[in-house]
């Protein structure tokens, strides 16, 4: 937010904290730190694997974003390490490759 310098993820029409509807694009940068992480077992159409780790992590600006993670199981992730993003196909639908952020563990 240009009046207030909110930070917002996804977009919205107006900012959250102070109402103004002028925003500045940013571009999430460097890698990221890992805050939050779960598994899915129960996957909608369109995945081949059997479960999903996704997780919240946060970009050295400040940036918030979630995405899958490369890891086998959840037993080796922390909160607070280090991941690296990737735009990545993240599942196949109607034939074709949907993109999406892949995070992958640093540490």
């Amino acid at each position: 937010c240009k009046k207030c310098g909110k930070i917002h993820y996804p977009f919205h029409d107006r900012c959250l904290a102070c109402k103004g509807r002028e925003f500045e694009k940013i571009k999430p940068l460097g890698n990221a730190k890992l805050l939050t992480y779960t598994a899915i077992f129960n996957l909608p159409w369109g995945f081949d694997q059997r479960y999903l780790i996704i997780g919240v992590a946060e970009f050295e600006n400040k940036i918030k974003a979630m995405g899958q993670i490369k890891a086998d199981s959840v037993e080796h992730l922390k909160v607070g390490m280090t991941v690296k993003p990737s735009w990545e196909p993240i599942r196949v639908q109607y034939g074709e490759d949907v993109y999406g952020l892949k995070f992958e563990p640093m540490d």
